[in-house]
């Protein structure tokens, strides 16, 4: 992690392999049900954006 990184939240992987998406996240992001959202790699990352 580079030192202007920070951990905003920690999900757990189901059984499905699925993520819920943290309140914390949902409200930095301005999602709300219904709402797209991309994943982009990038160096070996994988960040997620609104769509």
């Amino acid at each position: 992690m580079e030192s202007d990184e920070r951990i905003l939240d920690v999900a757990t992987l189901s059984s499905k392999y699925q993520i819920t998406i943290t309140k914390a996240i949902r409200e930095k992001l301005g999602l709300t049900a219904g709402d797209r959202v991309v994943f982009v790699e990038k160096d070996g990352e994988i960040i997620l954006r609104k769509a």
